[in-house]
């Protein structure tokens, strides 16, 4: 079974495994443990609830962000989420934004980034300055390299 990661077709399609997805062909027990150690095919850990032997059908590395979901004050645009190389860009949901109050630049927080199991959040001042040094980065690109992109993108 695979699936499109945050549900959304432009990222690849993923085993389902390989996801963090909630869309599972069979329900799993999910427990966050540390690995004390590991002896050949055997790991120890802390204790669980199941019995010794039991087969282990997937591990993951502990990302707070997933594993321990906090009450935003703000939701994400999943649906419009993109990997570009390894990065995961998530950005804020706009939809209720003229309902907020006064809010600067510095402290609205316009888009995460997601880059294995270290997260950064951008704040909308952030994100114009990230925007700023990608255009002189590009801009700096020799002229070969831009227009074959340009050919690539029309």
């Amino acid at each position: 079974m695979k699936v499109h990661p945050y549900n959304n077709p432009q990222n690849p399609l993923t085993g389902v495994f390989a996801t963090r997805s909630p869309v599972r062909p069979n329900p799993l027990a999910i427990y966050t443990v540390q690995i004390h150690s590991i002896d050949g095919n055997r790991l120890y850990i802390d204790w669980i609830d199941a019995e010794d032997g039991t087969p282990i059908a997937d591990i993951k590395i502990f990302v707070e962000r997933l594993d321990c979901p906090t009450k935003m004050e703000w939701e994400l645009d999943v649906e419009n989420a993109r990997r570009i190389g390894r990065f995961n860009l998530i950005p804020r949901i706009s939809e209720h934004l003229n309902e907020l109050e006064e809010v600067s630049p510095e402290e609205f927080t316009a888009l995460v980034i997601g880059l294995g199991a270290e997260t950064a959040y951008l704040t909308a001042r952030d994100l114009v300055t990230l925007i700023e040094t990608l255009k002189e980065v590009y801009e700096k690109l020799p002229v070969e390299i831009k227009d074959k992109l340009k050919a690539q993108i029309l």
